[in-house]
């Protein structure tokens, strides 16, 4: 007699016997809850995964079927490429980026979710903060665009042999990552150029570390943009921000640069500008003192100056702008700790 018929044969004679009323009613009530429990494992091994209410953001042990189910189009693989051949049975084709999204939970960052999801922060700060605009800023319950593989957004500007040579990448994985043909492409379009990564100053700028706060200990005490003049009371354009601190402290240069000008503005009084990388300029303005000249090279974090209330100021803070190509840019969105 094997093991499960012995068990049958005792749970019988207990079943069929009145001698041990309770522990009948026990062992009946054991056996209702082992066909239940074998029901509903058998039902919810037939239901689809996941299921109909449930959006998964990625399944790794079923990560191809992301590119096949989430593509925006289907592939079409140029006429004029030679088909690859496939190594070990599976195609060597690029397959197509698929987006899915993310819900930004309490505590997240950019790089914390990037490290969970295997994926290289510079992939999910492109895809939702262009050239690291915003990217220390992320807000509780926000849909983070989450490409299924690394890359980077591209505008096609030009030839795009060429703009693929630059980021070197092959045109046949761009055209396949983006499912299109050489006849879909158009000037000013967005490609996904897959595997390819910023480097140097943009790929500072993308991770949120090109750009560091010029004080320590500040609190803003003026935003960027519109605001009533501390002086005459009408609506006027801030273009910085108001950083305030004790009278003397020391500013640090936020950004590497090249000091452009140092010297009087009758509205900045005392103000220094260091010319960036990308079209960027830094100005810091109010100062007591200048301790930079123009043409001088600078490291982020070397000294310009210190704090004052000189020209167009009400007491000791420091005015600091951030422009891109001479347009003024909210400072908020490039420096952390902002307050």
């Amino acid at each position: 007699m094997t093991s499960t018929e012995r068990v049958r044969s005792i749970l019988r004679a207990c079943l069929v016997t009145g001698y041990y009323p309770r522990r009948r009613a026990v062992l009946s009530a054991l056996a209702l809850t082992l066909v239940t429990s074998v029901v509903l494992l058998t039902l919810d091994a037939r239901l689809p995964f996941p299921r109909p209410s449930e959006q998964i953001l990625y399944d790794p042990s079923d990560w191809f079927a992301l590119f096949r189910t989430g593509t925006s189009g289907q592939w079409r693989p140029d006429p004029a490429r030679p088909a690859r051949p496939g190594l070990g049975g599976f195609s060597t084709v690029q397959p197509p980026v698929t987006t899915l999204y993310y819900r930004v939970k309490p505590g997240d960052t950019i790089t914390g979710i990037a490290q969970r999801l295997g994926l290289n922060p510079d992939t999910i700060s492109s895809a939702n903060r262009p050239e690291g605009r915003g990217v220390h800023n992320v807000s509780v319950g926000e849909l983070l665009r989450i490409p299924s593989q690394d890359g980077v957004p591209v505008t096609l500007a030009g030839d795009f042999d060429a703009l693929c040579a630059k980021w070197k990448i092959a045109p046949d994985d761009v055209l396949a990552a983006n499912a299109v043909s050489r006849v879909d492409l158009k000037q000013g379009m967005a490609l996904f150029f897959p595997g390819a990564q910023h480097t140097g100053y943009e790929f500072s700028l993308s991770l949120g570390v090109a750009v560091r706060l010029p004080l320590r200990g500040a609190w803003e005490s003026s935003t960027f943009g519109y605001r009533a003049d501390p002086f005459t009371g009408l609506r006027s354009k801030h273009q910085g921000v108001d950083l305030a601190v004790a009278y003397g402290s020391p500013i640090a240069s936020a950004t590497d640069g090249v000091v452009r000008n140092a010297g009087w503005d009758d509205i900045l009084g005392n103000y220094v500008e260091v010319r960036g990388q990308m079209g960027y300029t830094y100005i810091y303005g109010h100062m007591s003192r200048i301790l930079v000249k123009p043409g001088m090279v600078i490291s982020q974090g070397a000294i310009l100056g210190q704090v004052g209330d000189t020209g167009y100021a009400t007491g000791p803070h420091l005015h600091f702008e951030v422009r891109r190509y001479g347009i003024p840019q909210n400072p908020a969105l490039f420096v952390p700790g902002i307050r």
